[in-house]
């Protein structure tokens, strides 16, 4: 085989291999987003009746590298971003058979919906910074627990952006830039 022909079948063979790998990454499943399901519940308050939905809640789990569902009903209160609280609280909680990637203590301070920007904005206690384990793994866990719960559940919500004791923190424990809001990243998430 001569010199030319060598040369145009390495170009080919890398040409097709780019074209495969590109494919595959395009053709990567993810997760649709999920649109929560309203349910109307009697309670026995004033109003009398309350409005639910169902949501899931993504957990990391010692046996997965991907979080797994747990389905949970949020009463809806009039302020949207009430919702978005008793959520977040409801992530921080914890489930007794998943692994929630926060510190102990670590508290949502306050939050806001930034509805131009199509953001929401989580500002935590200090202990997020102070207690937060070492390691980049640790830092993106922690992201994506929340950036993936937040914009598989809620359309609305495109982008997270972190604040900490109400300020903008450049990491949680040195790794991970966090000055810029982030994406979801639902290659995290194993809907079952």
């Amino acid at each position: 085989m001569t010199r030319k022909k060598r040369m145009i079948v390495a170009v080919s063979v890398a040409v097709l291999t780019v074209t495969v790998v590109a494919a595959l990454l395009l053709l990567r499943k993810k997760p649709a987003a999920f649109e929560p399901e309203r349910v109307t519940k009697a309670v026995a308050t004033e109003q009398g009746m309350a409005e639910f939905i169902k949501v899931k809640l993504f957990f990391l789990s010692e046996t997965s590298a991907y979080m797994r569902p747990v389905q949970r009903e949020v009463e809806v209160p009039e302020i949207r971003e009430e919702l978005y609280r008793k959520f977040v609280s409801l992530l921080l909680a914890g489930d007794s058979e998943h692994i929630t990637p926060a510190p102990g203590g670590t508290q949502l301070r306050s939050l806001f919906y930034l509805d131009s920007k199509k953001m929401l904005v989580l500002d935590f206690n200090e202990r997020l910074n102070r207690d937060f384990p070492s390691g980049s793994t640790a830092e993106l866990q922690f992201i994506y627990f929340l950036v993936d719960n937040l914009c598989y559940n809620f359309r609305e919500i495109e982008k997270v952006q972190f604040l900490v004791d109400g300020n903008e923190s450049k990491t949680l424990s040195g790794h991970i830039d966090l000055e810029n809001p982030f994406y979801p990243d639902f290659s995290w998430l194993k809907d079952e």
